[in-house]
């Protein structure tokens, strides 16, 4: 890594190998599929502290949401709370109370669904990344490059009950093969900007993510692939990134010197794209 400091969760990977055989890593990639309801890199956390968890929540919203109660004596899992310290969990068999929704705890297969694909693609341009379709042949999906041009593309945002346009450069040029389906467009996408979250091309800047371009290759798809299978994996999507990490596994015991700190946050950072709205990065803004 080009970073001098090293996350503590990639600490946990590297000095005490947890995670580091095949089948723990794909078991830990499993368990945080099952809880889209909460980001990854806190499904993680759950997962060090409580294996085997089937879902959890809030005491508020255990009763408030499934009318069940904590059960006296129950151990609160930590979690991190956005733009605060921590905040408190408990997993469902630490609750009593109604009997609680079985589709829930189960893994559902499905479509890509408009709202997810439009988004994500509409979102794209406010981390400077320009979507093209292309006519390319079967063999390829796709590809992501740093953008060789000083082109801008426009967001339309509601201001007040105002639409307003805002101009912001591209850094990126991410292209899909157009020949495919949604599904495999929308799986490309996801891989695609895996590199980019994970600093595979870079930085633009460091606040953004951390350059990590000098990684080996093999590394690089590895953590690529391993985003896109979680990210499709929590939305109920089969993918074809499955084929690439059981070939993988099947020929290694171990997998690669991979961050799982920074798998877990580029899978959250993709996750934020599925909402509409999101607002530009300041830094890319042309005019506001």
């Amino acid at each position: 890594m080009q970073n001098k400091t090293i996350p503590e969760l990639d600490k946990l990977f590297l000095e005490i190998g947890t995670y580091r055989k095949g089948t723990e890593f794909m078991e830990l990639l499993e368990f945080v599929k099952k809880f889209p309801h909460i980001a990854p890199y806190n499904a993680m956390l759950v997962h060090v502290q409580k294996p085997g968890s089937q879902y959890v929540c809030s005491a508020s919203e255990w009763r408030s949401k499934y009318y069940r109660d904590i059960k006296p004596g129950a151990r609160p899992l930590v979690i991190l709370r956005p733009f605060g310290p921590v905040a408190f969990v408990f997993e469902l068999f630490d609750t009593d109370g109604r009997p609680f929704p079985k589709e829930l705890t189960f893994e559902i297969e499905g479509d890509v669904s408009d709202d997810n694909f439009n988004n994500i693609i509409s979102n794209l341009k406010c981390d400077g990344i320009s979507y093209n379709e292309a006519d390319h042949g079967v063999s390829s999906a796709g590809f992501t490059q740093i953008s060789q041009s000083k082109r801008e593309q426009t967001i339309i945002r509601k201001k007040k009950e105002i639409q307003v346009e805002i101009r912001v450069k591209v850094l990126y040029d991410l292209v899909v093969n157009r020949n495919y389906s949604r599904e495999i467009k929308f799986a490309t996408i996801l891989h695609e900007i895996g590199h980019i979250y994970c600093g595979h091309l870079g930085t633009p800047h460091e606040k953004w993510w951390h350059a990590r371009s000098d990684l080996d290759r093999n590394i690089k798809e590895f953590e690529a692939e391993s985003i896109c299978w979680l990210v499709c994996g929590r939305l109920g999507i089969k993918n074809p990134s499955a084929r690439y990490l059981i070939g993988y596994l099947n020929s290694n015991e171990e997998i690669p010197y991979i961050s799982i700190d920074t798998v877990l946050k580029a899978a959250g950072a993709i996750e934020s794209l599925l909402r509409p709205g999101k607002e530009p990065r300041k830094e890319i803004v042309v005019n506001s």
